[in-house]
C-alpha cells in the first residue's frame, strides 16, 4: 500500500529492503573507510578538553546535523502496523534515527577525526533508514506474545508461559457482562 496523501505509507516488506540497502551502504562505506583509516597501536585517538572522543568533537557537527535531518525525515515514512505501538511518534522516530545513524557512523569510521566528507551523506541515509528498522525491532520485542515465545524458547524449566490474546479477553468480558 503506497499512498502519498500526507506521507509515504509502506508495507512491512519494505523493512527488508531498508535493511538490505542499509547493509549494502554500510559495507561500501566500511570498505572506503578501511582503505583510509585503520586504528593501530600507534594511532592517537583525538579527545576534546572534556576527555570525549568521536562523535563528540567539533568536526563531527555536520554528521550530527545530517543524522538529525535524516531522523526528522523518517517521520514521513509511515508503517501503520508499527506506528500504532508508539505514543510520541514525532519524537521517537528522530531520536531513533539520530542515534542509529550516529552509531553506524562511529562504527564505520573507527572514531577517526576528522571524519570523511562522504560520511555526512551516509549519516543522513543511515538515520533515515535505521529509524523504521529500530522502531520495528522495538515494536516486535514489546509485544507480550513475542516475549512469551522467546522466553519459552530459552526457558531451562519445564513450564510454558502463555499469553491470552485480546480476542479471548473480549469474549470473556462479553460473557461476564451478560
Amino acid at each position: 500500500m503506497l499512498g502519498f496523501n500526507k506521507s509515504l505509507c509502506i508495507k512491512k516488506r519494505a523493512l527488508l529492503l531498508f535493511a538490505l540497502a542499509l547493509t549494502a551502504m554500510t559495507d561500501v562505506m566500511a570498505r572506503i573507510s578501511s582503505n583510509s583509516t585503520s586504528i593501530t597501536a600507534e594511532t592517537v585517538i583525538v579527545v576534546n578538553r572534556y576527555g570525549m572522543g568521536a562523535p563528540f568533537l567539533v568536526s563531527w557537527i555536520p554528521i550530527w546535523f545530517f543524522a538529525l535531518a535524516g531522523g526528522i525525515g523518517a517521520n514521513f515514512i509511515k508503517i501503520p502496523e508499527i506506528d500504532k505501538h508508539f505514543r510520541f511518534l514525532m519524537l521517537a522516530k528522530p531520536f531513533l534515527g539520530v542515534f542509529g545513524g550516529i552509531s553506524l557512523c562511529v562504527l564505520i569510521s573507527d572514531g577517526s577525526d576528522p571524519p570523511q566528507v562522504a560520511m555526512t551523506a551516509y549519516a543522513f541515509v543511515a538515520s533515515l533508514l535505521s529509524a523504521p528498522l529500530l522502531q520495528a525491532l522495538l515494536a516486535a520485542t514489546s509485544i507480550p506474545r513475542n516475549q512469551a515465545s522467546l522466553f519459552n524458547a530459552v526457558n531451562p524449566f519445564k513450564f510454558k508461559v502463555v499469553v491470552a490474546d485480546s480476542k479471548e479477553k473480549e469474549r470473556h468480558n462479553v460473557h461476564n457482562n451478560d
